[in-house]
């Protein structure tokens, strides 16, 4: 069982000064200080049984990364020509400790997978299965597939990718091999820990090309979402989760169309909005609707997870976090925060590594980047916290507090 508390046990995110003793070594991150970081309270987060006349006190955590992409240079790094294999557990090395810390981690993968070449980048993407294999070691439970890259090989790549994830028992929802399989197998349904949870996942398209016969891609369609919604609701979750492609590319702020579409699945039945695709963050909203009565989580776009996109605002992200908290069967939203993360590239010997870092302990400490990627990432930070800071409704970051050695909600 994964701890309830945002904790970070040995976190191996510190010394970020890999060197390569030969260009036929795995080079990995050479971790040269090692930090025991405590949960936010200091204690670990249980389910609660006060009294035998109290109710009993359960709590669910949740985390959401955002786009998961892998361009040319990515997938060239990723080969070792010595074990001639594609390796990634670097890429999320920094980054396990906290996606490994929540009961339950969601990614996006906007890419399609393969066990054999060729693996492409930009426009069609395709990548090597170990992509996924260390996703799942670095801590996500669950990828969504539904997004404008799902057709990008055509049957053949929707096919590999589903056979792929299922072969690794790895959950996946989103795109599905026959209608029947849907029919079967959607809305996805969590049962984890006392807590029972629909996710559904839908795109605004497929770069024009046409999902292939037989085969199915969710694309949003208000009529088909209202049903998927009933049909959830038939499954009495304690909540439901709507994770969609959508909005403009590069766009910091959302688009009326996400707006209404947001407003139109939480009147029909989502608690739980998270948005991807245009590579930069957007806004997060978390508020009780008094209409409704219940819990309402907003979030428009996380932003890239991994990519080797480095403009302005596209190096980068953020992961969110929710807590629930449920008592006498009444589910709520007891906490959310966003963590800011950064992708730094590092050249050792003749190939590339890139890192997914946590930017607020990096923030604290400069030592550990060059003097370039410090500066790059400061601006990232900076553009992100005037834009979520003016934008955000109750939806506060985690940082990291050095004198106490810690994440604290900012």
């Amino acid at each position: 069982m994964k701890k309830h508390l945002f904790c970070f046990l040995l976190l191996a995110i510190i010394g970020y000064s890999a060197i390569a003793q030969s260009d036929s070594t795995i080079v990995q991150p050479n971790d040269t200080l090692m930090a025991q970081v405590d949960t936010i309270t200091n204690n670990p987060k249980v389910a609660v049984d006060t009294s035998t006349t109290e109710p009993e006190i359960k709590e669910f955590s949740l985390i959401f990364t955002g786009d998961v992409m892998q361009h040319d240079p990515q997938i060239k790094g990723a080969y070792n020509p010595v074990t001639k294999e594609y390796e990634y557990d670097s890429t999320f090395h920094y980054m396990t400790p906290i996606l490994s810390s929540a009961e339950y981690t969601i990614a996006n993968l906007e890419l399609t997978l393969s066990k054999k070449p060729p693996y492409t980048g930009y426009p069609t993407f395709c990548s090597n299965e170990n992509l996924a294999v260390s996703l799942k070691n670095s801590g996500v439970d669950c990828l969504v597939t539904a997004n404008n890259h799902s057709c990008d090989k055509r049957k053949r790549g929707i096919v590999k990718t589903i056979n792929i994830l299922d072969s690794l028992q790895f959950p996946h929802t989103g795109t599905f091999l026959t209608q029947a399989a849907r029919d079967t197998l959607y809305p996805m349904i969590i049962d984890e820990y006392g807590f029972k949870l629909a996710l559904l996942n839908y795109t605004y398209g497929t770069n024009g090309i046409p999902v292939p016969k037989g085969t199915v891609v969710n694309l949003i369609d208000k009529v088909q979402i209202k049903k998927d919604l009933e049909r959830a609701k038939q499954s009495k979750p304690d909540k439901i989760i709507v994770i969609t492609h959508w909005g403009y590319e590069y766009k910091s702020l959302p688009n009326k169309q996400q707006k209404d579409l947001a407003d139109y699945m939480v009147k029909n039945g989502a608690d739980i909005i998270i948005g991807m695709h245009p590579h930069v963050l957007q806004p997060m909203e978390n508020y009780y609707d008094t209409l409704l009565k219940k819990d309402v989580v907003k979030v428009y776009s996380l932003g890239n997870f991994i990519s080797n996109q480095r403009r302005r605002k596209t190096d980068g992200g953020a992961i969110v976090r929710i807590e629930l908290q449920k008592q006498d069967s009444v589910v709520t939203v007891s906490e959310v925060g966003h963590v800011l993360t950064w992708i730094d590239r590092k050249q050792i010997g003749k190939r590339m590594y890139w890192y997914i870092l946590p930017a607020s302990y990096y923030e604290q400490h400069p030592e550990l980047l060059s003097k370039a990627s410090k500066e790059k990432m400061d601006l990232f930070i900076d553009d992100s916290r005037k834009l979520l800071k003016k934008h955000n409704i109750n939806f506060p970051e985690y940082v990291w507090k050095e004198e106490i050695g810690n994440w604290v909600l900012k």
